[in-house]
């Protein structure tokens, strides 16, 4: 037992957020040995595997992927840098069953969609800390976009599939997207204590140029890094479009810094800031022409958006005993995200020849979220048994604001006023809101028949707050007429899980997994309160919401071979309960009232399949296809926000070191399963992308990568979720054309 202690404290280096900019798959070569299952495997069959890709996100905890009874992906600096990626669109492009939404005409990048789950329903983390989400009532607004880390300060990705509230609690509903940033160990070679680098990148997708410059220092048991990123872009061009994207520059400055201190041999503390300031610049060009819905002609549109994001965190580490816990990690932290959406609209009536007004809009957005964690890890033999426990408390506090603002100029008076299209400014759609979430988690990973069998059983008990703080702006927006007050709601859930894995021998091993996800109704789907008189609509709050839940059930069988070789074969079934919609409720005169309430419920079932096959020491062959089918059992119709088949192979030469060049070629089939056969189905395409790159010497490296090479036409399937084939702006929501891309990376 002593001695797996010391395993288990060796490893928690990394479990626990020490990183390493090691290639994933040669992680686990150096995982400490050990003949439970529950630890890393030595690599010691043969060639490092995909599957022995490590991911300590899945189980909170350092682990191969073919010891975790779940899919999840693992994407690496390696992989970022030798595939040019670039932003979260480029991210996922290579990922089964995952994509990101995009809103072309202003907003940009939206959110995870996982198994054709998205929005607030997949949690983001960025080192164990949860980020500012992203309103559902956002989704319209047009001006908002749900900030990502910059990848340059990223060491490892983490995307787990399926329901995770096990471990994570509300908001895992639909999966995980973990992202770790890096370490200043990670850049000392040979002994040395300074390292400095410098890149440059560029991306012809959208005229995107990167320029990035890091520095790490190391003084006895001190060390700290920091890194500066600058982009500058514009806008994306579809590929063989008709029509002008809204022309649009942007910029973004990004700082990030850390300090470890290990003042013991058992104890590490960590420091890590980060500061992102962007600016976008946008002639929307789609809002132009004659609205009779609108009862308005725009003449011309200007949008200004400006985004602050503020991270800071710090952590203490101590892998030693303290009575019964072998290790322990505890985390406090603090994030806020700020936009500020600002529009500049000339219009007139539907009939008008010259503008007759000006409107000027300020719309805000502030969310902070301070939160704390502290996880242990106890080793135990019970019952001959070995148990490996994970264990832990979470808590965070979320403040939510969106106030609005307009104002209406006559361009023949110059009068001014707030009372804008029959609303009245400034006004806030839902209340500022304050949300306490709380949970107590504990997972047991259990040994058994020789360590060929794993079993996982792990519970976590959330409670969930949520009170709103209505002022004289919220009933600004809501009018005379709402007859529904916003009221504080709290939610208890419990959320379990069961894992099974057995490994039949030394190359094949099968698993079988029981999710449930938990998500209470967020702040504006609850609250939500807005009237507008001129076009006779209101929303009304509603109190009586339930959480969403999920259950999911997959079974996976892996097989992995001495010359690298591996595969990975995973069917899900997954039921979700109680999802959030809009509906009419009832009238008043002339208005009719809508409200969220728990109205659909969703199953979505698929396969996805992933291998690779290296037939000679430096060549492979790799791919993975995943299919899908999503039902909304209420109506029997199809869930548009499930992608249609896709499949993905490639070959590529090289492995670690000096050349490595792929050629990759994905096909999707046609998205005809919508929920309206009025909705446009993007068709079936294929896309072929090509990369190479190579290392100089220990102090160059380059890669460079042309995409879309035969300037394909085609459509990311969710992005199109409603719009109809005769949409003037369907072509905007096309994917890139034919474009390259290159980075260059010097360091000493």
């Amino acid at each position: 037992m002593k001695t797996r202690r010391l395993l288990y404290a060796l490893m928690a280096t990394t479990a626990l957020g020490a990183p390493s900019l090691t290639p994933a798959w040669a992680q686990a070569q150096t995982a400490p040995p050990s003949a439970d299952p529950t630890q890393p495997a030595p690599a010691t069959q043969g060639v490092p595997t995909q599957l022995d890709a490590v991911t300590t996100a899945a189980m909170r905890s350092r682990r191969p992927l073919d010891d975790v009874p779940a899919t999840v992906s693992v994407i690496t600096t390696e992989n970022i840098d030798r595939e040019n990626m670039q932003d979260v669109r480029d991210l996922v492009r290579n990922e089964p069953g995952v994509t990101v939404g995009n809103n072309p005409n202003r907003a940009g990048f939206q959110n995870f969609v996982i198994r054709g789950i998205g929005g607030n329903r997949v949690l983001l983390m960025v080192d164990g800390m949860r980020t500012p989400d992203f309103p559902d009532s956002n989704q319209g607004a047009g001006t908002y976009s749900r900030e990502q880390p910059d990848l340059e300060d990223i060491k490892r990705v983490e995307i787990i599939r399926g329901p995770a509230s096990a471990l994570y609690g509300s908001d895992a509903i639909g999966g995980v997207v973990a992202y770790t940033t890096k370490d200043p160990g990670d850049y000392f070679r040979d002994g040395k204590n300074v390292y400095a680098s410098a890149k440059a990148a560029y991306s012809g997708a959208n005229q995107q140029f990167t320029e990035s410059f890091t520095g790490a220092v190391r003084s006895g048991n001190v060390e700290f890094m920091g890194i500066y990123t600058r982009r500058d872009g514009q806008e994306y061009q579809p590929a063989q479009t008709t029509i002008s994207p809204n022309p649009t520059t942007w910029y973004n400055n990004n700082f990030f810094a850390k300090l470890v201190i290990k003042p013991t041999e058992v104890d590490t503390i960590r420091l890590t800031g980060s500061y992102n300031q962007s600016g976008q610049s946008t002639n929307v060009l789609s809002a132009v022409g004659t609205f009779p819905s609108l009862f308005a002609r725009v003449y011309d549109e200007w949008g200004q958006d400006y985004t602050n994001t503020y991270r800071i965190s710090a952590q203490w580490e101590h892998n030693a005993p303290i009575g019964f816990v072998d290790r322990l990690s505890f985390l406090a932290y603090f994030n806020s995200v700020y936009t500020q959406a600002d529009t500049y609209t000339l219009r007139g009536g539907v009939t008008s020849v010259v503008p007759s007004n000006a409107r000027t809009s300020q719309f805000y957005y502030t969310q902070n979220v301070t939160g704390a964690e502290l996880q242990m890890h106890t080793d135990r033999e019970i019952g001959g048994l070995d148990n490996f426990f994970t264990y832990g408390l979470s808590f965070s506090w979320t403040t939510t604001t969106r106030p609005r603002n307009r104002t209406q100029i006559t361009l023949a008076t110059g009068a001014t006023t707030n009372s804008v299209g029959g609303e009245l400014y400034p006004n806030k759609n839902f209340p500022d809101t304050d949300t306490v979430q709380a949970g107590i988690y504990v997972q047991d990973e259990i040994s058994a028949l020789g360590g060929r069998l794993k079993i996982t059983p792990a519970v976590r008990l959330d409670y969930y707050n949520m009170t709103p703080n209505p002022d004289k702006y919220f009933w600004n927006s809501t009018g005379a007429t709402l007859n529904a007050v916003p009221s504080a709601t709290t939610y208890v859930s419990a959320s379990p899980k069961l894992g099974l894995l057995y490994h039949f021998n030394d190359t094949y091993s099968g698993y079988f997994q029981y999710a449930t996800g938990f998500r209470a109704p967020p702040y504006d789907n609850a609250n939500f309160g807005f009237t507008n008189a001129a076009s006779f609509y209101q929303i009304l709050p509603n109190a009586n919401l339930k959480p969403e839940t999920a259950n999911s059930f997959e079974v996976g069988f892996r097989g992995k071979y001495e010359n690298g070789s591996s595969w990975q074969l995973t069917g899900f079934y997954n039921l979700y309960n109680n999802f959030l919609e809009t509906t009419v409720v009832g009238m008043v005169g002339p208005v009719t009232q809508y409200q969220y309430v728990n109205l659909t419920n969703v199953t979505i079932w698929g396969i996805e399949a992933r291998g690779e096959y290296r037939f000679a020491p430096e060549w492979a062959v790799a791919g993975w296809t995943a299919f899908a089918q999503g039902t909304d059992t209420r109506t029997g119709l199809p869930v548009d926000s499930v992608s249609p088949w896709t499949t993905q192979a490639r070959i590529r030469y090289g492995f670690d070191k000096g050349l490595v060049a792929q050629l990759i070629g994905t096909v999707a089939a046609a998205h005809t399963a919508v929920s309206n056969p009025t909705y446009f189905q993007a068709p079936a395409y294929f896309n072929l992308d090509a990369t190479v790159g190579y290392v100089i010497n220990d102090h160059f490296k380059i890669n460079a990568g042309a995409f879309n090479i035969t300037n394909a036409k085609y459509w990311n399937a969710p992005d199109t979720i409603g719009i109809t084939p005769t949409n003037p702006q369907l072509d905007l929501y096309a994917q890139p054309g034919r474009y390259f891309g290159v980075n260059l990376l010097a360091k000493w």
